[in-house]
């Protein structure tokens, strides 16, 4: 392939892109749509497609099963690389269990394809089923794999003008710098404005707009309010909310002693309720986000910065102790 259809093809990729990230920004909400979760499922990802030589493939296999449900999930490998487990967390819920496994794969530089041997679950009534996992591809050092015939089973067609592209993407180019500047001014002004506002007037406003918003559905707003309340936890406490399991965020609490018990128990209601509602579907109800906002109120309430009467600083109501 020449380089002029090389650059071609490279500008009709950025179109696009550029077209999907406007579709996705104008709109604004969750695309997820209410799925049923299956008995089993297993799922394998890389954090990146393409590593240098001296770093290891990291490969992450996610399993998640109803109780009664055997899983039997053999190892991902690739031949020709060395496999070896760095992490493995199990974390049960209410009927069903989520486990996370963590590998690293490391060989000679070069082009791998990395697969599962093989998924089976059993069901109670013992009947087997055979799970498809499609194997990734990873390259190690390397750009890529390459063939020495390539371009040479037919000749090469004449190149089209390449004026069209080059014109279509310079228009696109203005108009996404116009609204990149745009977007980066309305952004600053409204950072500005959260900035000067307490933590918790941020997070009682925006769980007040998730509650009262009736387009929303149960499992879409148990997203949003477990993401007001994740993040209001990193305002407070020291620690990283948003990128931690539930049991990890209450363990943290717990051995700091960032909150006496009750409230303690009121965080790790919110966390498992919302957690059971976006995994396996279970809660929602007028009655479940009641319950749910009054424990957010109490927890709000008694973490909030408050002003010293010396006025020294902002000062937890709830301490250390």
């Amino acid at each position: 392939m020449s380089r002029t259809t090389l650059v071609r093809w490279a500008l009709v990729r950025w179109v696009l892109a550029t077209v999907a990230m406007a579709v996705l920004a104008a709109c604004g909400q969750d695309l997820l749509p209410a799925l049923s979760r299956p008995d089993a499922d297993v799922r394998m990802e890389l954090d990146a497609r393409r590593v240098d030589a001296d770093q290891p493939v990291m490969v992450t296999v996610q399993v998640v099963q109803t109780d009664g449900v055997e899983l039997r999930v053999a190892e991902p490998g690739a031949e020709g690389l060395q496999l070896a487990l760095e992490e493995e967390r199990a974390e049960p819920f209410d009927g069903w269990s989520l486990s996370t496994r963590r590998y690293s794969l490391r060989g000679a530089p070069g082009s791998y394809v990395v697969a599962l041997a093989g998924a089976v679950a059993v069901h109670p009534d013992g009947r087997e089923e055979q799970l498809e996992i499609p194997p990734v591809f990873v390259d190690i050092g390397v750009e890529g794999p390459s063939s020495e015939l390539e371009g040479l089973v037919m000749p090469t067609p004449p190149e089209p003008p390449m004026w069209p592209w080059v014109l279509s993407a310079g228009v696109l180019i203005g108009l996404a710098i116009a609204g990149a500047v745009w977007l980066w001014r309305r952004r600053r002004r409204s950072m500005r404005r959260v900035q000067a506002e307490p933590p918790h007037l941020t997070a009682l406003h925006a769980w007040q707009v998730v509650l009262r918003d009736r387009s929303l559905s149960d499992h879409t707003r148990a997203l949003q309010l477990s993401e007001v309340f994740r993040r209001y936890l990193e305002a407070v406490h020291p620690l990283q909310a948003t990128t931690l399991t539930t049991r990890e965020i209450c363990d943290a609490i717990y051995r700091d002693g960032m909150v006496p018990g009750g409230l303690l128990d009121r965080a790790q209601r919110i966390l498992r309720a919302t957690d059971l509602l976006k995994f396996a579907r279970r809660g929602g109800g007028v009655e479940f986000f009641h319950e749910l906002d009054q424990d957010f109120q109490a927890y709000v309430q008694a973490t909030r910065p408050r002003v010293s009467s010396a006025g020294s600083g902002p000062a937890s109501e709830a301490g250390h102790g």
